[in-house]
């Protein structure tokens, strides 16, 4: 019950989001805002995942020489973090290894094989090409559902739909950690500067800008 429940769950969420970008369209998203390079999102999370890597080693050491109470606290913290780095190593696996990609180069130099998966730009553009292919084949699995009549002809689509609905959420949660894409807004992407641009609005933009100028007040007087 509860596995059928996830299932509708998410395929009316797939609505959802079709009927909150066409709200969107409506408002007419005039207005480009830069949020990202395809350099900068894979060195923050390259940065991220190292950043962890080493935390976690650091605090490892310290359990050493902490009291009891200490290596609670440390252990707590630790546990999380390995969380979180098996999340980021997750998702850029599945950014940067969309299509089972197996292009090896050989350093002479150094003796050194590269898995080579692409340029930036590629791995982009294939990671959001995989993420509406996806959402596809869900809603045409979703009609094959819906009118079929053999019991274990249903079994299987339904299986095949909870299969392409799971991989759906891991590649939309991967796209908006490496990227910060939301699959419900626009976007535009400049294969020439290579960088991600968000469609927006005058009104956003004045929200954006009135936020920002908050923040910026609020960190002059926390000094």
């Amino acid at each position: 019950m509860l596995k059928k429940f996830f299932l509708t769950s998410l395929i009316c969420g797939l609505c959802f989001t079709t009927l909150m970008a066409q709200e969107a369209e409506e408002k007419k998203e005039d207005k480009l805002l830069p949020l990202i390079t395809m350099e900068q999102a894979f060195a923050k999370a390259l940065q991220t995942r190292n950043v962890l890597a080493q935390y976690i080693n650091q605090e490892n050491a310290k359990l050493e020489k902490a009291d009891d109470a200490a290596k609670e606290e440390i252990t707590k913290n630790v546990t999380a973090a390995r969380k979180r780095l098996a999340e980021i190593n997750t998702y850029m696996d599945v950014i940067y290894g969309l299509g089972g990609r197996r292009a090896y180069e050989y350093n002479r130099v150094t003796s050194e094989i590269y898995l080579r998966v692409g340029t930036v730009s590629e791995v982009f553009t294939r990671a959001i090409a995989t993420r509406d292919a996806l959402a596809k084949r869900i809603t045409a699995l979703k009609e094959a559902i819906e009118k079929e009549t053999d019991a274990d002809k249903k079994a299987n689509l339904e299986a095949a739909q909870k299969e392409a609905v799971n991989r759906y959420a891991l590649v939309v949660n991967a796209l908006y950690n490496i990227f910060q894409i939301h699959p419900v807004r626009h976007y535009h992407f400049d294969a020439a500067t290579r960088t991600l641009f968000l469609k927006t609005n005058d009104e956003e933009v004045q929200k954006l800008q009135e936020q920002l100028k908050k923040a910026q007040e609020e960190k002059k007087a926390d000094k």
